[in-house]
């Protein structure tokens, strides 16, 4: 048995959506041209599966670029979805072997955590501005109208972009300013919820209303579904926006309802409060205590922080004699010899200099000044 035919058992039985099992079926195109030939239930097994992740992780089918490590996890995540239900069903292989459960380690593909990232506000309203400068159609509604409007309940109601392109007019009250997004089209497909809109987007809904059966955003009748996502890049360039796809949008809602003090968790419909803080709530927007702020200072960066005392005042340096050391040894050595007495031996330097207020650096010039100094005040005593 191929797993091209367990992938169509899997899928009628689980009532799978035609996204779903495109996206199984890709997955499968990627283990064929692995194995080199259409797999069957006889390629379930750990080793396989391990070499096969190791593969796909340098395959460049896409862009000549290699997936990223959560879309090999994704990868391994369907076959071993596909693996499991042959095991529940009891199947077996070629040689009448039972298949067993999947056992493969936990670790097997790593994928790393980034924190989440949403708009910020005013980037929405830049897309918003741009948007309003669309031309052309989408189908009966203007290309304007179309991406003003999607783009502005996709804000107010953090809907994903897939409940959004299912929404019908019976579901929208324009008077009551409500939306109701039906759990058959939403990702789960069974919790409906219901949210306001503003007065402003309702007056825009309305310009445009059309039968309860009709879509509200009918992208998918007349567009390509990967042509969705080109056209918001495209947008994002006109905008000055750099854009992160439409899920940044249902981010951004729920950092900005968090950071006012609301239930993101309630507001993003999600079970677990964990999924909200992991994978939606920007701390950039969020805001709250950094913890470095809460750690104490070490006490060298404590004293390192106080203000440093004045520098003490420097001692006051003598006066250097105005006419230079050698000017003032030759006025002692004149003073000396006006006195009669006799020039002084070089041992007795440093003290007549420092009296005179001579720097230590200076002495010997004072030297020379006290000799020539003495040697002419012999003459003029004589």
């Amino acid at each position: 048995m191929t797993l091209r035919d367990l992938l169509s058992v899997y899928s009628t039985r689980h009532g799978l959506k035609d996204r779903t099992t495109a996206l199984l079926s890709s997955t499968l195109d990627r283990f064929d041209a692995f194995l080199g030939r259409p797999a069957t239930l006889d390629d379930l097994d750990d080793m396989t599966l391990a070499r096969f992740a190791k593969w796909r992780a340098e395959d460049r089918h896409w862009r000549n670029k290699p997936p990223r490590p959560a879309t090999v996890k994704k990868d391994i995540a369907h076959l071993s979805a596909l693996w499991t239900h042959a095991a529940k069903k009891r199947l077996t292989r070629s040689d009448g072997v039972l298949i067993e459960h999947p056992d493969l380690p936990r670790g097997l593909v790593k994928v790393s955590l980034r924190p989440p990232k949403g708009y910020r506000l005013e980037e929405i309203d830049a897309l918003v501005k741009a948007a309003r400068r669309r031309r052309g159609d989408v189908g009966p509604v203007p290309a304007w109208w179309f991406w003003v409007t999607i783009l502005q309940a996709a804000w107010q109601t953090a809907e994903r972009i897939g409940g959004l392109l299912a929404l019908r007019w019976r579901d929208v009250d324009l008077d009551a300013r409500r939306i109701t997004f039906d759990g058959a089209t939403r990702k789960g497909g069974t919790k409906t919820i219901v949210r306001s809109i503003t007065p402003e987007l309702a007056r825009l809904l309305g310009k445009h209303r059309r039968g309860d059966d009709e879509l509200v955003w009918p992208w998918l009748e007349h567009r390509l579904p990967a042509s969705l996502w080109i056209s918001l890049r495209l947008l994002g360039q006109t905008a000055g926006v750099a854009v992160h796809g439409f899920h940044a949008i249902r981010k951004a809602a729920g950092s900005y309802v968090a950071a006012a003090g609301g239930d993101a968790t309630e507001y993003l419909s999600h079970s677990d409060p964990s999924t909200t803080r992991q994978h939606y709530l920007d701390a950039g927007i969020v805001g709250g205590a950094d913890p470095l702020d809460l750690l104490p200072k070490l006490p060298s960066e404590r004293r390192a922080s106080r203000p440093a005392p004045p520098p003490a005042p420097e001692p006051p340096t003598p006066a250097r004699a105005s006419s230079g050391p050698v000017e003032a040894g030759a006025a002692v050595g004149r003073s000396m010899a006006a006195r009669g007495l006799a020039c002084p031996p070089r041992a007795q330097h440093d003290a007549l200099a420092a009296a005179a207020g001579v720097e230590p650096e200076d002495v010997g010039a004072f030297s020379r000044g006290l000799l020539e100094g003495w040697v002419s005040g012999q003459g003029d005593a004589a």
